[in-house]
């Protein structure tokens, strides 16, 4: 049986692969671009996420059956909402948020009964975020689409992490900060300041509260929340 972790090439992704391998758990790791070096333990499916199709036959083909799935793939879609254009819109709810019902559909035929759904939301999809209008949408759409659905079966659970030290982050919290007209370091600290343990998740904490609800050896919640106190539900 192995693990299924979308996004696996970027930096929460890679993490939760590097936990479920710490763990003794097989891994298939899923992204838009080959590692540069293969990992002992992981098989690698190269593709786009939105490609249902293909992800089955490569599934297939590789003969695997599936214990969990983790949907650790996402794009950035920080931006102020006069500048936000359809195309970048499209795209980042295409991305973060269409591709689920599509990737539940190509992984059904391989997951065992009860088996964990994870989706990595954000708590951006629980409260609203200047200059953020895009990935705010597409996360709440993540979070209403995770929590609704129901499949006999599988078990959907969403972690809605807040800042995690990933390029991702700092490079939007650059953006915001130029948006804003104060120096980046500025902006950081300040946004630091307000989550009340006073920093950002590492990475490893990320993919630790991940890898906790694609567990199957007792009850998890359906939502989890790990923001460092800044958002609590």
């Amino acid at each position: 049986m192995s693990v299924l972790v979308t996004g696996a090439g970027g930096a929460i992704g890679g993490a939760i692969v590097a936990r479920l391998l710490a763990q003794g758990r097989a891994v298939v790791a899923h992204d838009m671009r080959a590692p540069a070096t293969p990992v002992d333990g992981v098989r690698q499916i190269v593709g786009d996420i939105g490609d249902q199709a293909a992800l089955t036959d490569e599934l297939t083909q590789l003969g695997v059956e599936l214990e969990a799935v983790i949907a650790a793939h996402g794009v950035d879609g920080s931006a102020a909402l006069i500048d936000l254009e359809d195309a970048f819109v499209r795209r980042v709810m295409t991305v973060n948020a269409a591709s689920l019902p599509r990737l539940l559909r190509a992984v059904r035929p391989h997951l065992g009964a009860g088996a964990p759904f994870v989706v990595v939301g954000s708590q951006a999809g629980l409260v609203g975020e200047s200059d953020n209008a895009a990935y705010c949408a597409s996360k709440f759409a993540v979070h209403a689409w995770a929590l609704a659905e129901r499949d006999d079966g599988v078990v959907i659970r969403v972690l809605a992490p807040g800042c995690t030290e990933t390029p991702l982050l700092y490079a939007a919290q650059e953006r915001f900060a130029n948006a804003q007209g104060v120096p980046t370091q500025q902006f950081v600290d300040a946004r630091r300041a307000r989550i009340p343990l006073q920093r950002f998740a590492r990475v490893e904490e990320t993919a630790a509260a991940t890898v906790y609800l694609a567990g199957t050896d007792g009850p998890r919640p359906r939502l989890l929340t790990a923001s460092g106190g800044e958002v609590l539900w």
